[in-house]
């Protein structure tokens, strides 16, 4: 993730460098005007880790799979530590569009922005186990321990602030930074299967609960949605075909909060999400800071 910002910012910088052969520092942008621009690139994203937990109970205090609480030791008294997990997913690519309306005044412009960004990862990687119930079951009792994530959808809701430097041919470059607020959804898996053979299974002694619980399968598929704040870089240069319309090239950085979002299991040791107690069993999946760069072409008419 830090080499990916690092190259962002670095093709920002020379971008930058580049531009600057065609500026002066005595000439000042002309008129103050209203301009609208809209918006079309492409979208890389870092690498990600999702982290999830739930509020499940063990499997033998699991009324539904062992109602009479058979080979409890201690009781269930009191709910166990969360099962922690995490899955570590390669970076993805998009795409980018939107529009905004700014007044520019002078060498100084300011603008608000809509942008919808969407991201395919289409990953499945292997589940990493984080506390140590559930680590002694790996790859014996759990067979199969996998998740991901497909798309990344984005509505983003950005005001930014331009310097435009002075230019005495037809491009203009100029550098920016925005705020703003974007509503994320990302298309969660999970899967946990226990072995198909009674033999592997070590939670129970009694081959009854043991035949009972091979092959059941806890499973998640659900569209997680977290409201983010952030910020964003951005360099540019515009191109002016006439006296109303420009076409340019943008890079940007942006950078929001950690995602985060919780939902009932689909399916928990292959019945509800319950365990027979009075409650629903949630799943809580969290990310790492949310970050993109993107590269766009944007066409501005100005009025």
């Amino acid at each position: 993730m830090d080499k990916m910002k690092h190259s962002i910012w670095s093709g920002i910088s020379a971008c930058i460098a580049y531009l600057s052969l065609f500026t002066t520092s005595n000439q000042v942008m002309a008129e103050n005007e209203w301009y609208f621009t809209t918006d079309l690139g492409v979208v890389a994203t870092p690498d990600i880790t999702v982290t999830g937990t739930d509020n499940d109970w063990s499997t033998q205090c699991d009324k539904i799979i062992n109602p009479d609480e058979l080979e409890v030791s201690g009781g269930c008294g009191s709910p166990p530590p969360p099962t922690l997990w995490r899955n570590e997913l390669d970076g993805g690519v998009g795409v980018l569009t939107g529009f905004a309306l700014g007044r520019r005044l002078g060498a100084l412009r300011a603008e608000g922005e809509y942008s919808y960004r969407t991201t395919t990862y289409d990953e499945r990687s292997e589940t990493l186990i984080g506390d140590v119930v559930t680590l002694n079951k790996l790859d014996q009792e759990i067979q199969i321990a996998d998740g991901g994530v497909d798309d990344v959808m984005s509505h983003s809701l950005f005001a930014n602030f331009y310097y435009d430097f002075a230019s005495n041919s037809r491009f203009a470059p100029y550098l920016g930074i925005g705020a703003g607020v974007t509503r994320v959804s990302l298309d969660y898996f999970s899967r946990w299967k226990r072995n198909d053979d009674p033999n592997a299974i070590t939670t129970f002694v009694d081959p009854a609960l043991r035949q009972k619980v091979a092959g059941i399968t806890t499973l998640a598929m659900a569209k997680l949605s977290d409201t983010l704040f952030g910020y964003q870089g951005i360099a540019g240069l515009d191109y002016q075909i006439n006296d109303k319309l420009s076409l340019g090239l943008k890079v940007r950085w942006a950078s929001f909060r950690e995602f985060e979002d919780e939902r009932e299991w689909d399916q928990l040791r292959s019945h509800d999400s319950t365990v027979g107690r009075g409650f629903r069993v949630l799943y809580r999946a969290t990310t790492n800071d949310v970050q993109f760069g993107a590269v766009s072409l944007n066409l501005k008419y100005r009025f």
